[in-house]
């Protein structure tokens, strides 16, 4: 049964449709709801509030579930102290609970914020990606988790669930994922992340920070997380349209691993 809220319906009818600036801002609203449809579904309705104005056309917010039902879509007020107003929390499916956001009118070079709190649960892992997004059937628009073969992807981030209290990381670079040995993810703990991308076919400043083309950094609140990594394998020079976020755990685990996410924020005006 689909539990949505009036929310975005209200919010539809009363605000006029805004061109999109740099910074996009997007906030999940203040109001509790639910979305734990049938198998498979998405819905690009139910996530409408960005920081006070409707979006309807560009950029697309989307959310899907597993197609064999499992996994969630929660709007929560607690549960991590970066939460404004109300958050996301996801609930990882067997295939894929994923978040995406494309149609996103940026340039080659960006840098994408959010904050994020993982779960205490022992099996799992979550994939932050962002990449240029040109058909239903890619990563961002279409249905499937990140695979090898993606070559849309530019920045890819993924942490892995074990008995450990401490998080596996990865990265991407090319087609496959690189482990960070030196990191500081532990679960139950909120972080606040910067990545900054760039794609163009030169070194470009955003803000404070200088990036080598075609390479991204992990800012850890202000501290740089290893070294600058290598492009996913988007091909040069084009922009970066669309970022992901998705949880999956194994079929023949009977936990729900969680994380809440909020306070999302996308620029690509250099200062």
């Amino acid at each position: 049964m689909i539990k949505q809220t009036l929310l975005g319906i209200c919010l539809l009818a009363s605000t006029s449709v805004l061109a999109q600036t740099s910074p996009f801002n997007y906030g999940f609203g203040d109001a509790k709801a639910s979305f734990a449809p049938n198998p498979g579904a998405s819905s690009t309705k139910f996530l409408l509030r960005i920081m006070g104005s409707v979006k309807t056309i560009k950029p697309v917010v989307r959310i899907r579930t597993a197609s064999d039902g499992s996994g969630e879509f929660n709007l929560v007020t607690d549960g991590a102290s970066f939460i404004n107003g109300a958050g996301l929390e996801v609930i990882a499916g067997t295939t894929t609970s994923k978040l995406s956001m494309y149609d996103l009118e940026m340039k080659k070079t960006t840098k994408t914020s959010f904050d994020i709190k993982f779960d205490e649960s022992k099996t799992g892992q979550w994939i932050f990606a962002n990449g240029n997004s040109a058909s239903e059937e890619d990563v961002f628009q279409g249905n499937s988790s990140v695979k090898e073969t993606n070559t849309e992807i530019f920045a890819g981030l993924r942490w892995v669930l074990s008995e450990s209290n401490e998080l596996s990381f990865y990265v991407r670079e090319g087609a496959k994922w690189e482990k960070v040995k030196v990191h500081p993810f532990v679960k139950g703990k909120e972080y606040h992340l910067d990545i900054i991308s760039n794609n163009a076919a030169t070194e470009q400043t955003i803000e404070s920070y200088k990036v080598s083309e075609g390479t991204y950094q992990i800012m850890l609140s202000g501290s740089q997380i290893g070294r600058a990594y290598k492009s996913g394998g988007l091909q040069s020079d084009t922009n970066l349209n669309a970022i992901l976020f998705l949880g999956y755990k194994p079929k023949d685990s009977s936990e729900k691993p969680k994380a809440i996410l909020d306070n999302i924020s996308i620029t690509d005006t250099p200062k």
